[in-house]
């Protein structure tokens, strides 16, 4: 099976390449939202939608008027793939697969993609355009062999790390099949599966989370103490307009936090992937919830008028949630089962998968969220709450394979 597929290796830069694309990820992010901008005008003022060709035909004349005249420093397919980036967000939106795009910011992970026409791959060097060097690059793991790149992405993190994407195509041979099936239950702690495997979260997820908020506390006071320098109230917002000036300790405490975040997106992305490899590997047909994790996570904060309740505490669920990455957990395992012939099934987000006893189908509706282990009033067995869904939704993903309906039992 040909696959399009990403290979992510870390490069070191040169002082020259390293500002070259720093004006790259300025021009991209800049040409980002001045296209939001304009098809978010043209809708709301006069009822007009903007596609891509609409606005890559106006780049030429940006690049002529002397206060955009800069654009011209960096590749022009650069700007094109940020109008692309745009209408994909887009087109995201209108299948209500995602939000209203939003302006990129200059603070966070800073990105820009080359085209074919825009790079040369020759004998492992990768020299992009405007550049007289190749990137100085760590391969980690080989390529494909004669694998082509059709385009790249170079990011900069937050803690200053730079990295190149190559898109390739691949050849993924399925995997020999294997009669085991199972169910996997979601939940903040650990994934368990109807097999009895449990996966939990790495524990240093919580320790760089508590080293994250000691630096954010650190750059709140260091940006309180630049606010009273000003003769500004430290608890107020900042007042529109006003800019406020960055000492080097506050740059080291944002660069820290950055640094923080990115090695705990690294952790994640590592067990998330791990884990995931290892129940495609072993299982043909996997049986998951169709989890609404957006909804999952929403603020408890309320409104000034109808303030919310336990917000401290559902804040530490959301947290919990987005630590395990649900939503990502079930993507990796969509694609992965297509990659390698396996067959994945999504029961209904309201099946009472924790409530239903596996051995008799007696649902014991009194059950709370605090309840671990319960025992089915109607057959006397003990349940873990966790193992017993797992069970429910294989039994019921298996029923969906056999061409029964959506199961959902109304409460």
């Amino acid at each position: 099976m040909i696959v399009k597929r990403a290979y992510r290796y870390r490069f070191y830069p040169t002082e020259e390449q390293a500002e070259q694309l720093a004006r790259s990820f300025g021009c991209a992010r800049w040409i980002y939202n001045w296209g939001l901008q304009q098809r978010t005008e043209a809708f709301y003022k006069h009822g007009q939608r903007l596609y891509y060709k609409d606005l890559a035909g106006q780049l030429k004349v940006l690049k002529q008027a002397p206060d955009t005249a800069w654009l011209a420093e960096v590749s022009n397919v650069v700007l094109q793939q940020a109008l692309r980036h745009l209408d994909a967000a887009f087109a995201r939106f209108f299948k209500k697969e995602a939000g209203y795009p939003t302006f990129k910011s200059r603070r966070g992970d800073q990105s820009c993609s080359y085209m074919s026409n825009a790079f040369t791959f020759r004998d492992g060097r990768l020299t992009l355009a405007k550049q007289r060097e190749p990137l100085d690059i760590r391969w980690s793991r080989p390529l494909p062999e004669g694998a082509v790149p059709s385009s790249v992405t170079v990011t900069r993190t937050t803690g200053g790390k730079y990295y190149v994407s190559l898109l390739v195509e691949a050849d993924v041979q399925p995997l020999p099949a294997t009669t085991q099936e199972t169910g996997i239950d979601l939940n903040v702690k650990e994934l368990v599966l109807s097999t009895g495997q449990r996966f939990q979260p790495p524990k240093s997820l919580k320790r760089l989370e508590q080293r994250k908020r000691r630096y954010q506390r650190a750059c709140r006071r260091k940006v309180a103490a630049a606010k009273k320098a000003l003769g500004l109230d430290p608890n107020a917002p900042l007042p529109k307009g006003t800019r406020l000036p960055i000492s080097n300790n506050l740059r080291q405490a944002h660069r820290q936090i950055g640094r923080v975040m990115e090695r705990q997106a690294n952790v994640r992305r590592d067990w998330q992937h791990k884990t995931t490899t290892t129940i495609v590997r072993e299982n043909q047909v996997i049986a998951m919830e169709d989890l609404y994790v957006q909804g999952m996570t929403a603020s408890a904060k309320g409104t000034a008028e109808q303030p919310g309740k336990n917000v401290r505490q559902k804040a530490g669920l959301n947290r919990a949630i987005l630590d395990v990455g649900f939503g990502e957990i079930r993507r990796q395992i969509d694609y992965k089962a297509q990659w390698y012939g396996r067959t994945t099934v999504q029961i209904d987000r309201w099946y009472p998968s924790s409530r239903r006893c596996s051995s008799c189908g007696h649902i014991h509706r009194a059950l709370r969220l605090s309840d671990r282990h319960w025992t089915c009033s109607s057959c006397g067995t003990r349940h873990d709450r966790d193992l017993n869904a797992a069970r429910n939704i294989l039994a019921a993903g298996q029923a969906i394979l056999q061409g029964a309906d959506a199961l959902r039992i109304h409460e």
